[in-house]
């Protein structure tokens, strides 16, 4: 029996695919690629900000930093990663620079 696929079916099959390669249950604001090349954001997000802020960044002990991006720019982000403040512990000894300075890159442009 042969089977016959129309392009819409095609279609159709390669966006199910797609979608399902997304993971459903992971947050859309987390970082799915590296912004350094030798840094993974969304481990680093998962290690150090998720019990804060949320899978989905809504926040809960912590705030909501869906749209950081549009408080914060970068230089801030980076400093309040660092020193902390307002209920927020500090990540200068924890983090790498390298880390630290992907992190706050990803984190600027959530807006």
């Amino acid at each position: 029996m042969k089977m016959r696929v129309s392009w819409v079916g095609g279609f159709m099959l390669v966006a199910a695919i797609g979608l399902t390669a997304c993971g459903g249950d992971q947050p859309s604001a987390t970082p799915s690629a590296s912004v350094s090349a030798n840094v993974n954001v969304s481990k680093l997000y998962q290690n150090y900000c998720i019990s804060c802020h949320g899978n989905q960044l809504q926040g809960g002990q912590g705030p909501n930093i869906q749209k950081v991006g549009e408080r914060l720019d970068e230089a801030e982000i980076v400093k309040r990663i660092q020193k902390g403040g307002g209920g927020m512990p500090p990540f200068q000894v924890t983090m790498k620079e390298e880390e630290l300075k992907a992190l706050a890159t990803w984190l600027a442009g959530l807006k």
